[in-house]
């Protein structure tokens, strides 16, 4: 400590960098699934022989005259305001405090000499471009300190043709013709090629999917996007001859394949209105068989004709009717007629003459 009681030597020592940069180039599968790369890091250790002080040997470092060992030079000057000082780095000995008339002929002076080291890494699941990974202690080492930095690896991701990554999910533009069109078709993924199923109607610029083959989440390994394809249908400007008689022959059995699909449909119409028609004849005969049996028709030595409306009481009010009370006055009148049916079944049975017997016996009397 000199006499105007500070020191420069811990404040203006001069640093030196001990993290280290290193870009990793993967590939585009290799961000996707992760990977383990080994790589080799060129990093600084302090020299062996100098132990960092980059002298030949200990006499062979003096102190600095020009700032007395403190490593800076106070300049001081009078303003307005007062005497202001002013510290900086001094110019003979950057700061050191200390100066080497002899340097090391292993290091050359500089206090550390280069080596390399091999490191494994463990490449996650679902980096992408840009994406750091810091791994501590593998940096420059400064053994008069004690301190030892760190090694960051920026990565970059290599793109790949057809394939783009927008998030957990990658999206394709797949071309296809108006065969795969209808057959399906087979697209590239980060798993290989999967089939790809193309609905029929599909118009071009459509999008599907293939789910859970897209990008997996770094924090959630389980939760995995999807595979988007857009879907770019090409027609082909000009066929051979055998092509256009197949498309032909194609386009001619759909021809049929819909005729066939709507003479089925005319022929289900047809039975329909035949199977209405026979209800309503069967109808027609079942009422008509009641009015020869009681209707006023028969004549001669018949009975009476009896009519199926029934009666309606005068007491019953003019006015429209309540529906329920028109439904229970229906069922009273259904009742009475088929009570009628049964007692004229009864009467039927009866030779007719006995019916004729009174009416001669009055002609008689008369």
């Amino acid at each position: 400590m000199d006499p105007g009681g500070f020191s420069m030597n811990s404040r203006f020592t001069r640093s030196r960098g001990l993290d280290i940069r290193y870009d990793l180039s993967l590939s585009f599968e290799e961000s996707i699934f992760g990977s383990q790369r080994e790589v080799n890091v060129a990093r600084f250790e302090t020299c062996d022989k100098c132990n960092g002080t980059g002298a030949k040997s200990s006499s062979c470092i003096k102190s600095c005259m020009e700032c007395g060992g403190r490593g800076g030079v106070m300049n001081s000057q009078r303003t307005p305001f007062g005497i202001v000082s002013q510290v900086s780095t001094c110019s003979k000995c950057g700061g050191n405090g200390k100066l080497v008339t002899d340097f090391c002929r292993s290091c050359n002076g500089e206090g550390n000499i280069e080596g390399h080291r091999s490191i494994k890494v463990d490449i996650p699941a679902g980096v992408n471009d840009g994406y750091t990974i810091e791994i501590n202690g593998e940096g420059s080492y400064d053994k008069k300190r004690g301190v030892v930095g760190n090694v960051y690896l920026f990565l970059h991701v290599n793109e790949k043709p057809g394939f783009r990554r927008d998030g957990l999910n990658l999206f394709s533009e797949v071309s296809i013709d108006y065969t795969e069109a209808i057959l399906g078709t087979v697209v590239e993924t980060v798993e290989g090629y999967k089939d790809l199923q193309i609905p029929s109607g599909t118009q071009p610029g459509e999008t599907f999917k293939l789910t859970n083959l897209g990008v997996p989440n770094l924090r959630r390994p389980s939760v995995r996007g999807d595979h988007h394809f857009v879907v770019r249908v090409e027609i082909p400007k000009n066929i051979s001859d055998e092509e256009r008689l197949l498309v032909e022959k194609l386009a001619s059995l759909r021809a049929t394949k819909d005729s066939s699909i709507g003479s089925k449909g005319m022929h289900q119409d047809s039975e329909k209105r035949k199977t209405r028609a026979s209800r309503k004849r069967m109808n027609n005969s079942f009422w008509s068989c009641m009015k020869n049996l009681f209707g006023a028709s028969q004549t001669g030595t018949g009975i009476a004709s009896i009519s199926l409306q029934a009666p309606v009481p005068a007491w019953m009010p003019r006015h429209k009717a309540d529906p329920s009370t028109v439904a229970a006055y229906g069922a009273f009148a259904v009742t009475g007629i088929l009570y009628l049916i049964c007692r004229i079944s009864g009467i039927l049975s009866v030779p007719q003459k006995h019916f004729l017997t009174p009416q001669r016996s009055e002609k008689e009397d008369e």
